[in-house]
């Protein structure tokens, strides 16, 4: 059989524009004779379109496009694509998540989702009933085995552990199923991509069937889609695989001989610069911004973060403002000349001297009798952010926040100050990994300037200021974090691996006690399995202290 792999990018709940693009792939696909072809979960609507859900105006339009693009079907090569259909039966919600088939000029199969993910940065259940049951569908003298996403990640080949009871797509092939089709929209996090693999090679071997399974591709403002859509033959072998970050479509033939792909990720650095890359450029272009803006403060973080911005969008496009204080050293100064310069991008100065000054004489009657501590050091990152906010809002300009998750997970920024922004581009890159991305980038020339490499970090809010003055080194630091956000190991468990248990104990109340700045943070783009924001969530006034 050939079946046609449409790996798309979608916009959450443009139906109208998602909805022409799967029409003009599927006129392609009928072109090129494919007998059936597929899109990924969701594709009509989004993933994941959340409320929109609930909104019955919605659903009706969606429940007629649905139908429409079943309209445009011939009798010989099928659709298969991902959307959201409606069957009230007065239990449950009567949404499902399902995979619809046309052929013909109408809708003649469907297959709803059963296992739906309750974790991480899922939350299905709240909006979609399971399946009542799976059925293959014959066509072309084939037994397709139709899934959705989380329907083939319960496999009992493959995990020691699994999360759900039931396993549909065991259930498809026990009732004969020939060929397994899965449309799926899984979120990227390094290593996925090759667990994906080694999954579904698993299985496809096993069961000695082959599979095409055709996941989405972009960025769904901290979600990214990395594609990397793959066909397997029934040896277990991965035949072909979509582009990376991009859209794709291609065709696999179940009849012909494949060489063997083998590797499908690349080292740490190489993806997350593609993905942060991809990752802004889709926030950009979906939410129709034409230009960026940034505090650069002559500090690895702001400058990984103008790199990125400028290879997204352009260096046209992007604009860094450096707002030196009394504090502010000349080196941080020329430093950030130097990346401005070498990155081709606008840069403007807006000394913040006069106007810490005006605000520290106007507080003299309230702070009378006090010592200077925070308060007055985040008066000068609180009034960058009000200038870098009067930039965007003035001129439209989109903020990006330069953040690191090390410093986001400690509390280590300024509410209303450095996390100011609509977009925390580096926020789940922790600070020893943009250290590594930083040589990366410079790997054939210098783009990023060694002096900021190397430099100590700083806030520069104090005299002589460094990160180390209140927090760990950031190799001791990550480590800790590491354990404790991604692991989930405890105090005891930490101190034994890493040792310094006083500097675990610290750490970990840190982590706990500023769990309100995350809750106000702007949206992290996801590059890990365990990001800040909708994936991870912990109470913010709670009694598991230690």
């Amino acid at each position: 059989m050939k079946i046609a792999l449409a790996q798309i990018d979608n916009v959450i709940g443009d139906v109208e524009n998602n909805k022409k693009k799967i029409i003009k792939l599927y006129e392609r696909a009928a072109s090129e004779k494919a007998d059936i072809v597929i899109f990924p979960e969701l594709a009509l609507v989004g993933y994941t379109p959340q409320d929109l859900i609930e909104k019955a105006a919605f659903r009706k339009k969606v429940d007629e496009i649905n139908k429409e693009i079943a309209s445009h079907t011939n009798s010989e090569t099928a659709i298969l694509f991902g959307s959201i259909t409606e069957r009230d039966d007065n239990i449950g919600t009567g949404v499902f998540n399902s995979a619809i088939l046309g052929l013909d000029g109408k809708i003649v199969f469907v297959q709803d989702k059963t296992l739906l993910p309750n974790y991480d940065v899922f939350y299905e259940r709240r909006y979609f009933e399971s399946a009542k049951k799976v059925n293959i569908f014959e066509f072309k003298g084939e037994k397709l085995g139709i899934s959705i996403c989380e329907d083939i990640w319960n496999d009992g080949d493959y995990w020691k552990h699994r999360l759900y009871e039931v396993d549909p797509v065991q259930e498809l092939i026990n009732q004969g199923a020939t060929l397994l089709l899965n449309i799926s929209a899984s979120p990227y996090g390094y290593g996925r991509r090759s667990e994906r693999r080694d999954m579904l090679s698993t299985l496809t071997k096993t069961n000695n069937l082959p599979l095409a399974y055709v996941c989405t591709v972009g960025a769904q403002t901290d979600l990214i889609f990395d594609g990397a859509s793959m066909c397997f033959n029934s040896e277990g072998k991965l035949a072909l695989m979509g582009k990376t970050y991009s859209e794709d479509y291609f065709i696999f033939d179940t009849k012909q001989n494949y060489a063997e792909i083998e590797n499908v990720e690349r080292p740490l650095e190489e993806e997350v610069h593609e993905a942060l890359i991809y990752g802004i450029r889709e926030y950009v272009e979906k939410t129709g911004f034409k230009h960026i803006v940034l505090g650069l403060s002559g500090g690895i973080d702001s400058a990984m973060v103008a790199y990125l911005a400028a290879k997204a969008v352009g260096s046209e496009n992007v604009t860094a403002i450096l707002l030196p204080s009394k504090y502010s050293s000349r080196g941080s100064i020329e430093d950030s000349i130097k990346l401005a310069e070498n990155l081709g991008i606008e840069y403007k100065t807006l000394p913040i001297k006069d106007g810490v000054e005006t605000i520290n004489k106007s507080l003299e009657p309230f702070f009378k009798g006090t010592q200077p501590n925070v308060a007055e050091e985040n008066i000068q990152a609180r009034l960058r952010g009000l200038y870098l906010m009067a930039l965007s809002n003035k001129f439209g300009w989109l903020l990006l926040t330069t953040g690191n998750k090390s410093e986001i997970a400690v509390g280590y920024a300024t509410l209303y100050g450095d996390t100011c922004g609509a977009l925390a581009v580096i926020g789940d890159v922790y600070k020893t990994q943009v250290y590594k991305l930083a040589k990366f980038i410079n790997r054939e020339e210098e783009i990023i300037p060694n002096e900021i490499i190397v430099k100590k970090p700083s806030a520069e809010l104090r005299p002589n200021q460094t990160d180390q003055d209140s927090l760990p080194e950031y190799e001791v630091l990550d480590a800790i974090l590491k354990l404790y956000l991604e692991k989930n190991k405890e105090f005891e468990e930490i101190a034994a691996e890493v040792g310094h248990p006083e500097v675990v104990k610290k750490v970990l109340r840190m982590v706990d006690l500023n769990e309100y700045k995350r809750y106000q943070i702007a949206p992290v783009l996801r590059v890990t399995r365990k990001a800040f924001g909708y994936g991870r969530r912990f109470p913010i006034v709670q009694g598991w202290r230690r």
